[in-house]
């Protein structure tokens, strides 16, 4: 929505910080880890992306962890404010590179007045 631009990318690193099931927030990234996996995610213009890779032995307890997101996430007060400032840190990152410069002035000249897409 316009009104919570970047809501997909705050839940994107929402995510990873505790659930219902799994409430400690390194969990996810100890458990892929110590199973010689690895994880990561990105939201872009249109989709967010999670993937990760693990052993065979150790799917079903990855799939079980990574499925707890988005049915139990906690969204807990402590991570919402550090995460808020990650995200922002991360804007404030990009806003200075050429390549994302050049995204945004696509976005703000293609496609139909009013359209999502010409946001943020």
């Amino acid at each position: 929505p316009e009104a919570w631009q970047g809501l997909a990318h705050f839940c994107e690193h929402m995510l990873f910080l505790g659930t219902a099931s799994y409430p400690d927030e390194g969990d996810f990234e100890s458990y892929i880890a110590s199973n010689g996996g690895s994880n990561n995610a990105y939201t872009d213009s249109e989709e967010t992306v999670y993937f990760f890779d693990v052993g065979a032995g150790a799917l079903p307890g990855a799939l079980a962890r990574f499925s707890d997101f988005f049915a139990a996430p906690l969204f807990t007060e402590s991570a919402t404010a550090r995460e808020v400032a990650a995200i922002e840190s991360e804007h404030s990152k990009n806003i200075q590179s050429d390549g994302w410069r050049t995204e945004q002035l696509l976005r703000a000249t293609r496609g139909v007045s009013g359209h999502p897409y010409n946001g943020f």
